[in-house]
């Protein structure tokens, strides 16, 4: 339903003055704001221009109610027009480019033929508010007839108005623009300070945590040479070799091999940690069951129950396939978990289980009776060196560095660690794995058997050569391996070494690996590099963690690698009966590097 407002021939320029004029009070008188009024009323003039430069044009404004309560305005033109309209036939008749200023301007704009060889063209605008009632267009219509004949001249002056009041608006709108460029630019130059600083802030960061890593990882590799010593010297002192002891003496060597062992594992940890945190640490997959990893647990871990009343069980797995992973790290993870549990357990019972995972992993599980985690505590006992301070806690020694490490490893092996917990109710820790971590196996097995007896031939063949910086090691492979058979000649450096090498020709030669001035790679390549030293088999005897690509450069040349934490006498007599037993040096031996 529309009805109509007011018409008007348009004829001359004046006819497009008053027709805007008229456009404006109506847009105004129907609650149009003011930047509305000007928008229709310049639509308006503009496609009455176009009707007055043919003459015989006509203007109509009226109210619609449907589709939606809107300001019409029909303008009767010639189609002659150049510009007016786009398309040839009624159906793809469109306003053409001299309308695109006013269609701009309104909220919709159609042409249909209007007879006589002219043309309808339909602007519409909604209307900001409800339909007026018709008392309203009424007084409007008659306010239109009463300023119909209103002066050009004052429409002009209206118009400019306006505009200069538009300048200004736009004046004011250019000056914030530019004053928030500027805030933006300066914004802009702030965060890319501050991103700046950021970024050499966590560049300080990696290389202080790089530091660190490396200080600890040299730290314990010094630190591990002495500790094998003393470990090493104290089971020697226990195998009587120089001479019984008493019970006092025997009691004092066992306390000092304790406290060996608990600091070498102190330090093991810290060089696991090291390892990992600076991607070093390799996985070397072996096959094996969950049956042979729970009979090898179990033995290693029964003695380490702290309260009599509590019971550790590993139940029996059930149709659980083979795994293909890194058993050590496995093994270690297990076995940091159990030590725990058994350490806050003071009754009860502390059950190992394994179940398949998702997405073909393997879920191990470590349930104890003990006096639980509070849930905020639950991601704190995963930082390194952090213990939680409670009751429970007097009387237990630790480092903090069992979970932490345990969760690293898990990860390591494609899985992960989390702990359920309820304070007084036990803890139940998860550690989840890959059942098959698809990388090749690294590394040699141990091959059984020792001999006490050293067999050679020619009167050189029972020159043993050391070549190690560390008195301590020296003097403890020469009461390992002490025979009435064997000569010792030794050397604290490489180029003394290689200096009796050539002098002495000795049946076999035990190389440390980290020397001063010269390694133990530099060492062995010169000994294969000259003819006089090619053929004498080279042991290797370090306290290294040597990688997976190390191993493989040394194994074709040496005979095979000792390691000097855990080196026991049958194992040092079986690696050099080997090496003068074999026809020269044995590229790819077997080692005894845990």
């Amino acid at each position: 339903m529309s009805a109509s407002i007011f018409q008007a021939e348009l004829r001359t320029g004046q006819d497009v003055v008053s027709t805007r004029q008229r456009g404006r009070h109506i847009a105004q008188a129907l609650g149009f704001d003011g930047q509305d009024q000007v928008r229709i009323a310049t639509a308006i003039s503009e496609v009455a221009r176009l009707a007055v430069s043919e003459a015989n044009g006509h203007i109509e404004f009226l109210l619609e109610d449907s589709p939606e309560p809107s300001l019409v305005v029909r303008v009767l033109a010639p189609n002659s027009n150049h510009g007016l309209v786009a398309g040839n036939t009624p159906d793809t008749l469109r306003p053409g480019p001299a309308l695109a200023p006013a269609q701009r301007l309104m909220d919709r704009m159609a042409l249909r033929p209007g007879g006589d060889g002219r043309l309808l063209l339909e602007m519409a605008q909604r209307l900001p508010h409800a339909s007026p009632s018709s008392l309203v267009v009424q007084s409007l219509r008659q306010e239109l007839e009463r300023h119909r004949r209103d002066s050009a001249a004052d429409e002009l002056q209206r118009q400019n108005e306006e505009l200069l009041r538009t300048l200004e608006e736009l004046h004011a709108r250019k000056a914030e623009v530019e004053r928030l460029n500027r805030e933006l630019e300066e914004t802009n130059r702030g965060v890319v300070a501050l991103y700046a600083e950021l970024e050499e802030k966590a560049e300080a960061l990696r290389r202080a945590s790089d530091m660190k890593t490396r200080f600890i990882s040299n730290v314990s590799h010094e630190l591990r040479t002495p500790i094998s010593s003393v470990l090493n010297l104290s089971r020697l002192m226990l195998d009587r070799i120089d001479g019984p002891l008493n019970a006092e003496q025997e009691k004092q060597v066992l306390f000092i091999r304790k406290s060996g062992e608990a600091l070498q594992e102190l330090i093991d940890d810290l060089l696991d940690l090291a390892k990992i945190e600076s991607g070093r640490s390799e996985v070397l997959c072996t096959r094996f069951s969950v049956m042979e990893l729970f009979g090898a647990l179990r033995g290693m871990l029964r003695p380490l129950r702290v309260h009599e009343g509590v019971s550790l069980v590993f139940e029996e797995p059930r149709e659980m396939p083979e795994l293909h992973t890194d058993e050590r790290k496995l093994s270690q993870i297990l076995r940091n978990l159990v030590s725990n549990a058994l350490k806050f357990t003071h009754r009860g019972e502390v059950r190992v289980a394994v179940a398949p995972g998702p997405h073909d992993t393997v879920v191990f599980s470590v349930r104890d009776t003990g006096v639980g985690i509070a849930p905020e505590d639950q991601e704190r006992i995963f930082e390194e060196f952090v213990q939680v301070e409670g009751p429970h806690q007097q009387g237990v020694k630790g480092t903090g560095l069992g979970l932490p490490l345990s969760r690293r490893l898990a990860e390591l092996l494609g899985g992960s660690l989390t702990v359920e917990s309820q304070p007084g109710q036990g803890s139940t820790f998860l550690a989840t794995v890959s059942r098959d971590y698809s990388q090749r196996q690294g590394g040699t097995g141990e091959e059984e058997g020792s001999s006490q007896t050293l067999e050679a031939e020619g009167s050189h063949a029972r020159t043993v050569l050391i070549i190690d910086d560390d008195e301590v090691a020296r003097y403890l492979l020469q009461r390992l391996l002490g025979d009435a058979s064997l000569q010792f000649r030794e050397a604290a450096s490489g180029p003394e070494g290689l200096r009796l090498a050539g002098e002495v020709r000795p049946a076999v030669i035990l190389l440390d690996m980290s020397l001063p001035g010269m390694d133990g790679f530099e060492v062995l390549e010169a000994l294969r590099r000259e003819q006089a030293t090619r053929s004498i088999p080279v042991i290797i005897h370090t306290s290294r963690s040597l990688t997976e690509q190390e191993r493989g450069r040394l194994l074709p040349h040496v005979v095979g690698i000792l390691s000097k934490s855990g080196l026991t006498r049958e194992a040092a007599f079986e690696m050099v009966q080997r090496a003068l037993t074999g026809p020269g040096h044995r590229p790819g031996g077997a080692s005894r590097q845990p």
